[in-house]
């Protein structure tokens, strides 16, 4: 029994999430080129030809910058919500795929796809639709959450005790107040259709997390407003403080793309 995860790219210059199982392997998002994906799976020996879909979470173009591409020289089958697939930004950014490629999961929704339950959850960002993923294998449970300025209690219903978390961590409130950013996007990104801030993703992972929960990787970190060790140090104070199942046991990573994917981690 087998079910692993690569994070391949995350953040605002792109982001892919390679998931492996028993009997079939995905990607949640393909926010990069089709070259530099190529290169990234080819680091955790894997290749494009071994991904049989792409689970697109919403038409932003870090997070889609590839899918089109990539369905065309591999004919990638391509899940997300009629509302993404079907948009103008998608369509302009993707070009032309193959219609009989396309296929919908909205929220809320629950598919089998070969050994894998994949369910489709609502995110709150903003963008026409975004969703994210939860990845369930046998008894094995995975939860991908990234931009979202928000999460309500029926989502953090649906996402308590997973295994494997891969969660935003995206910016440390104080650094990002403090920077050059203009002040609409500082709103921005602080606004419930913005993105969980470090002690956002404390606050959502103490009560989510239980015993079976060993490995957290915090993604979508900004370069400017955030840095590995002031994600961890966040993260595991507010879970120190408000959660009763953490431990040091339980590996946390902060992911900074600085070219490697990670290892893989089992869930």
């Amino acid at each position: 029994m087998t079910l692993k995860l690569s994070v391949l790219a995350s953040g605002s210059s792109g982001n892919i999430i390679y998931i492996e199982s028993d009997k079939t392997s995905i990607l949640i998002d393909a926010g990069l080129s089709k070259k530099r994906t190529e290169i990234l799976l080819n680091k955790i020996g894997k290749d494009l030809n071994d991904v049989k879909a792409i689970f697109v979470s919403h038409e932003h173009v870090d997070h889609i910058r590839g899918v089109g591409v990539i369905n065309r020289y591999y004919d990638t089958l391509i899940y997300g919500n009629n509302d993404t697939l079907s948009c103008d930004k998608f369509k302009k950014t993707t070009g032309i795929i193959n219609e009989d490629s396309l296929n919908f999961i909205d929220p809320h929704e629950s598919i089998i796809f070969d050994d894998l339950k994949i369910t489709a959850f609502p995110t709150s960002h903003d963008s026409i639709n975004s969703q994210f993923y939860i990845i369930e294998h046998q008894d094995k449970k995975l939860v991908c959450l990234t931009d979202t300025g928000h999460v309500n209690l029926e989502t953090l219903s649906l996402i308590k005790s997973a295994d494997v978390y891969l969660i935003e961590s995206n910016h440390d409130v104080d650094l990002l107040l403090n920077g050059n950013r203009p002040e609409f996007n500082k709103q921005r990104i602080l606004s419930l259709l913005g993105h969980l801030s470090n002690e956002d993703c404390g606050n959502v992972l103490s009560n989510c997390i239980n015993e079976t929960t060993h490995s957290i990787v915090l993604c979508h970190m900004s370069n400017d407003h955030n840095n590995e060790t002031i994600a961890l140090k966040s993260v595991k104070n507010t879970l120190s403080k408000n959660c009763n199942f953490f431990s040091n046991s339980i590996n946390i990573i902060a992911f900074t793309q600085k070219g490697d994917p990670t290892g893989f981690i089992n869930v």
